[in-house]
């Protein structure tokens, strides 16, 4: 096996990333994730005097053997990742061989997991509207609920893309791809109380419609600390995050009787099998709400129970929550 040179690897990794990111069009969390997990793979293969750029499969079956720690989901990710490389090596002419990588295991479907409309309510009331981060952080609970967003599209869209008059807002979802989403009545007066009030005093040079009281744009980890922080003062005691939000905004509009091609195309899903899972969680919803008020509770939800299974037939997403 030919020994190759380190910079060279590097500079392809770096060849590499361009291609995912303007090509192709990946998220950057995505990107960087695989590139982690090839540069720990890659130092794995020099210990064993092997290159990133010609290792075989075996080499790779005994990488998997050794990292035994890797949960179902993230060896999934990184086998994703080591075909993504691959498949780069042999266009651009590196690799004229191409080698098997073994079969991502099957992801198990777990259930988003949702508030209730009541713990909604709680969580956007919780921030205290006497303080300028109080009325911001009302409007970012509220604008998360009723948009649907996924916490890297709310931390970088920015005031111009929010149309106060309608409640449309224009979305630059994952792949760069465009789609439109829209504000209630009351998240638009929030919204609009947040800006005449607060972002004045925060705002800077950055067009990001939140703001910290400093002027800089509100993190992804920032709004994650923010959701946490609410929901301990609300008294939810269940798991909390913005992607929890996101599928509280999904269920509770399929149980209001939207339909679900609707809800794929405001949740910006390209498969519509992904947003399929929001039926599983409305059947799961009913069904509890069945066996806690209806006086033959038991018997009902048996009927649901085979209606999940007939449900649970269809084809699964290969990998539901990365696009969720």
């Amino acid at each position: 096996m030919v020994r190759r040179p380190p910079d060279e690897v590097e500079r392809l990794l770096d060849r590499f990333e361009e291609e995912l990111l303007l090509a192709k069009k990946r998220a950057p969390n995505t990107v960087t994730a695989y590139l982690t997990d090839l540069r720990t793979f890659s130092r794995h293969l020099t210990r064993e005097g092997v290159s990133l750029l010609d290792f075989d499969g075996e080499a790779l079956t005994r990488y998997l053997e050794r990292r035994g720690d890797l949960s179902v989901r993230s060896r999934a990710r990184f086998l994703s990742s080591v075909r993504a490389w691959t498949r780069f090596l042999e266009l651009s002419g590196v690799r004229k061989d191409p080698r098997e990588t073994p079969p991502a295991p099957r992801l198990p479907r777990s259930l988003p997991k949702i508030l209730s409309q009541d713990e909604v309510e709680r969580l956007i009331e919780a921030p205290d509207p006497h303080r300028p981060e109080g009325v911001r952080d009302r409007a970012i609970l509220s604008f998360f609920y009723a948009s649907g967003l996924r916490v890297s599209e709310l931390a970088t869209i920015t005031a111009d893309r929010v149309d106060l008059a309608t409640g449309a807002l224009r979305v630059m979802g994952k792949g760069a791809k465009e789609r439109i989403a829209f504000l209630d009545e009351r998240t638009r007066h929030l919204l609009s109380d947040y800006l005449t009030t607060v972002r004045p005093a925060f705002a800077r040079e950055h067009p990001e419609l939140f703001l910290a009281r400093d002027g800089a744009p509100l993190t992804r980890q920032a709004l994650w600390t923010l959701i946490k922080k609410h929901g301990r003062a609300a008294g939810i005691t269940s798991p909390l995050s913005p992607h929890v939000l996101r599928h509280s905004f999904a269920t509770h509009l399929l149980e209001k009787g939207l339909d679900i091609r609707s809800i794929q195309l405001l949740l910006g899903h390209e498969d519509i099998r992904t947003t399929e899972i929001y039926t599983h969680v409305s059947l799961a919803h009913l069904e509890n709400t069945l066996k806690l008020h209806h006086p033959r509770g038991q018997s009902q939800a048996s009927g649901l129970e085979n209606e999940k299974r007939r449900e649970g037939k269809r084809k699964n997403p290969a990998d539901p929550a990365e696009e969720l």
